[in-house]
């Protein structure tokens, strides 16, 4: 699926290729709603798309507020939860449950700091647990609920989130799904 942005008045275009339709519908939002995005290549750099449709002023205030570092981070930043929330959405993982809520931490916690999938879950209940004053049951009794409403329903907690690292790694790096 091709979708493709021009404004000839300016000579802009933009093509976004994938196969994934709620990956275009967010990034066309997340365009509509910030003017602004940005996507990492493989050799680390970001690369910005800016949004120049409707308003040229708010494009030019975009540009400058990124050469001078200041809209950098939330860029980045709100890139990256929409990548992991499409692939949430993907796999029919709400985001209203508390369980979905925890992945999503863990999965955001492993790329930020940069380690792999921990062993065993514990781990992740016990941070989880504790940043939200609940118990460890509760916090795996939540997660195992937030899964059995979604395609993962019979798998384990470490494959799924070794699941959903591995597509949001895919997704930041290619920004599409195979």
């Amino acid at each position: 699926m091709t979708e493709s942005v021009k404004d000839y008045g300016g000579g802009v275009e933009m093509a976004v290729v994938c196969s994934d339709l709620s990956l275009l519908e967010n990034i066309n939002a997340l365009l509509g709603d910030r003017g602004v995005i940005g996507i990492r290549g493989e050799d680390g750099i970001v690369h910005y798309i800016i949004d120049g449709r409707q308003n040229r002023g708010r494009a030019s205030a975009a540009v400058t507020a990124l050469v001078s570092g200041k809209a950098k981070g939330d860029v980045d930043e709100e890139f990256f939860d929409m990548c992991i929330k499409s692939v949430f959405k993907e796999f029919g993982l709400d985001m209203s449950l508390i369980g979905s809520v925890v992945l999503f931490d863990a999965v955001k916690a492993i790329f930020l700091s940069g380690s792999k999938v921990p062993v065993n879950m514990k781990t992740v209940y016990l941070s989880a647990a504790r940043a939200y004053k609940m118990t460890f049951s509760q916090i795996e009794r939540d997660v195992r609920y937030a899964v059995s409403n979604s395609a993962f329903a019979g798998m384990r907690s470490r494959n799924i989130l070794q699941s959903l690292v591995t597509r949001t790694g895919r997704r930041l790096k290619f920004g599409a799904v195979d």
